[in-house]
């Protein structure tokens, strides 16, 4: 036989449990609708998060996808450390004789800057010559960088007739050091028989370096 009071406590419990069950549920729904990062500019969303504001990183941070930054978001003082850095030089000769070797003429040398290990050289030689011969003639051309010919070009020149020619070449070059130099220079050379010297016989050559760490 039930006790006095017992029917009216029972009731008491279960409307006790209820109450407890709805302020739960009002709890994680507030919890799941609140942004427990706010304050720092952190926002996740499905799949990622979203970081907004300024944020500092005081130690290593490492990017295994992609890392894509709009244009003007790293400014011109961020680069003060110079990641890349150019050096032009050009030189030339006039009035000489232009033989059937391949010789070069003029040269110059542009050196590495510290902390630099790669450079794209970007050379253009050119060349003029009067064909002294009694017959027609070619006359050759290169660049050549670190004494690598880059690769003749020729125009034929009638005996007694000038001839002009330029040629390129771009090469890059790896496992550089700081204080390393690097010769460019334009070869030049007759095709059958020597060109007697002429002042308009001339030979130059224009060099530019892009080096990269």
């Amino acid at each position: 036989m039930a006790q006095p009071g017992t029917f009216a406590n029972s009731i008491r419990s279960e409307d006790f449990l209820v109450r407890k069950l709805q302020n739960l549920e009002r709890t994680v729904q507030e919890l799941a609708a609140a942004n427990p990062f706010g304050t720092s500019g952190l926002r996740l969303r499905d799949g990622g998060m979203v970081v907004e504001g300024y944020q500092t990183v005081n130690g290593a941070a490492t990017f295994t996808g992609s890392l894509d930054l709009p244009p003007g978001s790293v400014t011109d003082a961020a680069l003060a450390t110079n990641p890349i850095q150019t050096a032009t030089a050009s030189a030339g000769i006039t009035n000489y004789a232009i033989d059937t070797v391949a010789t070069v003429r003029a040269s110059v040398t542009l050196t590495v800057p510290a902390g630099f290990t790669r450079a794209i050289v970007i050379s253009n030689a050119t060349a003029m010559g009067t064909n002294s011969g009694t017959t027609a003639e070619y006359l050759y051309c290169s660049a050549t960088v670190q004494l690598v010919n880059g690769g003749e070009l020729y125009t034929s020149a009638p005996a007694g007739i000038g001839a002009s020619i330029s040629s390129p070449f771009q090469p890059t070059l790896t496992g550089l050091s700081g204080g390393d130099t690097i010769t460019v220079g334009v070869a030049t050379r007759a095709g059958t028989s020597t060109w007697a010297a002429d002042p308009a016989n001339q030979a130059a050559i224009s060099a530019t370096a892009i080096f990269l760490k």
